[in-house]
C-alpha cells in the first residue's frame, strides 16, 4: 500500500512539473513576441519613418519612404491606414474626399480604389 501512494505522489508530482513547465514556455513565446515587435519598431525608425500621428486607438503612425502611412499591428506587421490623427489635411475635393499634403510637400486624395490621385496645387 505504501508503494502504491509513492508511486501515486510521483505521478502527481511528474505531472504538475509538466503543467508549470508548459506555462513557462508560453510566457517565453509571449516575452519573445513583445521583444520582435518592439524590434520591428526600432527598424522603421532606422529606415528614418518619421511619426506622424496615432490611430484613433493609439497605435503611431509613420510615414513611408514612397509617402504610404502605416502602423505597426500586434503581430508587428505594417498595417496601411488613410485617416489618422495628425493628418495633415488641407482641403476637401468636390467629391468630400480629404486632401492631404505629403511629407515633401504634394498635395493628394485617396480615389474609390485606395490609390493616391495627385492634385496640382
Amino acid at each position: 500500500m505504501k508503494k502504491l501512494m509513492m508511486i501515486l505522489m510521483l505521478v502527481v508530482a511528474v505531472v504538475l512539473s509538466q503543467a508549470t513547465f508548459a506555462q513557462d514556455t508560453s510566457a517565453v513565446k509571449k516575452a519573445a513576441k513583445k521583444e520582435a515587435k518592439a524590434e520591428k519598431v526600432k527598424d522603421a525608425v532606422k529606415a528614418n519613418d518619421e511619426a506622424v500621428g496615432k490611430t484613433n486607438d493609439g497605435k503611431v503612425v509613420f510615414a513611408g519612404s514612397k509617402g504610404g502611412h502605416y502602423y505597426l499591428n500586434d503581430k508587428g506587421d505594417k498595417t496601411y491606414v488613410k485617416d489618422f490623427v495628425g493628418a495633415k489635411i488641407i482641403g476637401q475635393t468636390k467629391d468630400g474626399k480629404s486632401i492631404y499634403e505629403g511629407p515633401r510637400g504634394g498635395h493628394y486624395y485617396y480615389n474609390d480604389k485606395g490609390d493616391k490621385v495627385y492634385v496640382k496645387k
